[in-house]
């Protein structure tokens, strides 16, 4: 039996696109959608002008189509994007269709925020490990994909913040399943 890369692996050797990969075509699409809607104009100025060659417009004529319009244009660049940019669908998607997880996550960790964005001290090192790992893996194991998508995107936004993600995320798959499913099927 090959060893199985673990999605921890994954994040560690490629970042935003392992995040990217575990998501399903429609959250993919969401979250494309979010960065349109909800990125501001310097932080879409890349993309755009990325847009407007593959559409062959003006840059000024993609600011103006809808989200819907782009998403799977959107959605196809996304490999070619930098990891910064990427990284930015997956904070949007998160931001505009899953506060609600973000908020109950942060609050199991016991962390100060304003509905999902955090409300830390400048001096503020990092929340306990034991309690990111608890609330994680009771997260994995209530929210399931969508859950693992977060968690992954946290520790792609700064592993050594959320130290308590790492154990969590070794018991799954880069796809997301559980590593004895796995196991269970070879």
């Amino acid at each position: 039996m090959a060893d199985q890369m673990t999605l921890t692996d994954a994040v560690d050797q490629r970042g935003p696109y392992a995040v990217w990969d575990l998501m399903d075509d429609d959250e993919q699409k969401k979250a494309a959608i979010a960065f349109w809607t909800g990125a501001d104009r310097e932080s879409r100025s890349a993309l755009e002008l990325a847009l407007a060659k593959d559409l062959r417009f003006r840059a000024e004529s993609v600011r103006k189509l809808s989200a819907e319009r782009v998403a799977g244009r959107l959605v196809r660049l996304a490999d070619s994007l930098p990891d910064s940019v990427l990284f930015q669908y997956l904070f949007h998607l998160h931001m505009a269709e899953r506060r609600p997880l973000m908020v109950g996550f942060l609050d199991a960790v016991g962390l100060p925020h304003e509905d999902g964005t955090l409300d830390l001290p400048e001096d503020f090192e990092g929340p306990d490990a034991g309690k990111v790992e608890a609330a994680a893996g009771d997260l994995a194991s209530s929210a399931g994909h969508s859950g693992l998508v977060y968690l992954a995107t946290l520790m792609v936004a700064d592993a050594d913040f959320w130290k308590g993600l790492e154990p969590v995320l070794q018991g799954y798959a880069e796809d997301g399943s559980t590593l004895e499913a796995k196991k269970a099927e070879e």
